[in-house]
């Protein structure tokens, strides 16, 4: 008793960084820390000209602030991840979250970020019209989730109608 840190040899603690993580939590932090790869930032120069449609006008949406809803579709090999990666690059090189998941683990594990659904918004295996995600509102989670400038969900017309109104209730 009665004795101070300052006395030990310990490194200072900046108050700047202190605060900024008592503001954001941890997966925000996380999130925006992440390392964007040079060949998905590079992918943007190289979409073909549907790509480059989509591009344009999902990230004529991102930056208005507009929340909007698309659905890329089609057979399997013809760009979708490709594209994927291009707008996920290109929104978080910006500073912005931008999330990806899928309905399956094998979609998912060619995503950034690696996540299926109802892992990445804690959704029960089991749902109904009324389901809530067991992520509680004020979580880190929740809060990354709300603040996210983008979410991909790759194969989104494979899950059930109740899990997408799940999270739409984060």
């Amino acid at each position: 008793m009665g004795k101070s840190v300052e006395k030990y040899d310990l490194p200072r603690i900046n108050q700047q960084s202190c605060q900024k993580i008592t503001l954001e939590c941890r997966e925000i932090i996380e999130e925006t820390s992440m390392k964007v790869p040079v060949e998905d930032y590079e992918a943007q120069s190289k979409l073909n000209h549907e790509q480059a449609q989509a591009f344009k006008t999902i990230l004529h949406r991102v930056d208005s602030g507009t929340t909007r809803l698309f659905f890329v579709y089609g057979p399997g090999a013809i760009g979708k991840t490709f594209l994927y990666r291009a707008l996920l690059a290109n929104v978080r090189s910006r500073g912005m979250i931008a999330l990806a998941t899928a309905t399956t683990s094998v979609a998912a594990a060619i995503l950034p970020g690696d996540r299926i659904a109802h892992s990445k918004f804690d959704i029960p295996l089991q749902i109904n019209d009324t389901t809530m995600t067991k992520m509680p509102k004020q979580s880190g989670a929740a809060k990354l989730i709300r603040q996210a400038k983008l979410i991909i969900w790759d194969e989104a017309p494979m899950a059930k109608r109740q899990t997408i109104e799940t999270v739409d209730r984060i």
